[in-house]
């Protein structure tokens, strides 16, 4: 079920209380993967058609921290690819917003040359997962080049304010940056969301009232008839090892362009709905 979304002041960061309880989540999402009715319940997503995925990891992350989630991806017969560019970090020195904003400028570029290989290789369009700082490349790289991009799917990633994020003050730390948040470029960051004006790729936002790294108006995006925000109980180190994450991406992958239908969690056994109710 998608959400209508309202966004008037700048979203506060999620409170000590989400923040504490990533830790506690990410252990329940994990093992939301070994639990009989998720496993179950996984098992009867639609099947892929060889359709090219490319996953997108947050900050901080490799190939590595959504494997698993390709393995599943793989095991239903879509080609899930990793992105091949190492750790999602700034090398250098960065001190503002501008100097983050050309990193994933940066980034984006070499996304869009592998996704145009693997698109080549598949004779089709590339979707994208990406996580946190992933789905802000996969979201721009979805207005920038939408005859590349069959479709994206955001897992908690802050395209709003950036503000919003507990994580905020904590980059400013390991960037070493000393400016301060009246000179920042915030609106750079936030105009990224919606750049182009109209999209023409289908985007599905994740979000979770559990996310104790990014509240809900940072990651969520108005929707118009391309875009639903779908809450998914996850913390957010959690999104890439969570059973109804997984299920919610392999149903939206699954949608056929041509008659694409609103997402719906009502056909689910209703011990598993509760994964859904924000």
């Amino acid at each position: 079920m998608s959400v209508a979304l309202q966004i008037s002041a700048p979203p506060a960061p999620p409170g000590l209380g989400r923040i504490a309880g990533e830790a506690p989540r990410l252990v329940k999402d994990m093992l939301s993967l070994t639990n009989c009715h998720w496993r179950e319940q996984l098992k009867k997503a639609a099947a892929g058609n060889g359709q090219p995925v490319m996953t997108l990891p947050g900050f901080g992350g490799g190939d590595g921290s959504m494997a698993l989630l390709r393995r599943y991806l793989n095991s239903l017969g879509y080609r899930a690819e990793p992105w091949r560019l190492g750790t999602n970090l700034v090398q250098d020195k960065v001190q503002t917003l501008d100097e983050i904003l050309a990193f994933c400028a940066t980034m984006e570029a070499a996304i869009v040359e592998n996704a145009q290989r693997i698109a080549d290789n598949c004779g089709e369009k590339v979707s994208l997962v990406g996580w946190s700082l992933g789905g802000v490349y996969a979201n721009s790289i979805a207005q920038t080049h939408p005859e590349l991009i069959r479709q994206v799917i955001l897992l908690g990633s802050p395209v709003g304010d950036p503000r919003g994020t507990s994580v905020w003050g904590l980059m400013k730390k390991v960037m070493r940056g000393e400016i301060p948040d009246h000179l920042q470029n915030v609106d750079a960051w936030i105009e990224r969301r919606d750049q182009l004006g109209g999209r023409r790729v289908r985007t599905s936002v994740l979000y979770s009232k559990y996310d104790g790294a990014v509240a809900e108006d940072a990651v969520m995006i108005e929707n118009d008839k391309l875009v639903e925000n779908i809450h998914v109980a996850s913390s957010h180190v959690g999104f890439s090892h969570n059973a109804s994450v997984y299920w919610t991406i392999a149903d939206r992958l699954n949608q056929s362009l041509s008659n694409w239908k609103p997402f719906d969690y009502s056909d689910l056994p209703k011990n598993l709905q509760k994964n859904f109710v924000s």
